[in-house]
């Protein structure tokens, strides 16, 4: 249903039903990436790129991601910080 409304442009409706059920389910990747989906959608460009940068360093099989998963996953909500 979430995915639906988020098709249809109710992207915060689209939100909150995809949070819902993350909080019934949380570990359903799909619902995950559905979200960022939803978070791109409402501008919250920061939010779709870290979930999926976390999805992709959990769950990806590729041994070059993999290498470098903590990182991948360190730097996901840090996209913006320049480290001097």
């Amino acid at each position: 249903m979430g995915s639906t409304y988020r098709t249809i442009g109710e992207y915060e409706k689209s939100r909150r039903t995809l949070e819902s059920g993350l909080a019934k389910f949380p570990g359903e990747k799909a619902l995950l990436v559905f979200r960022a989906m939803a978070f791109y959608n409402l501008g919250q460009h920061d939010l779709a790129m870290e979930s999926l940068l976390k999805i992709i360093a959990e769950t990806s099989r590729d041994q070059e991601i993999q290498s470098y998963a903590k990182a991948i996953e360190f730097y996901s909500d840090k996209l913006d910080k320049v480290f001097t």
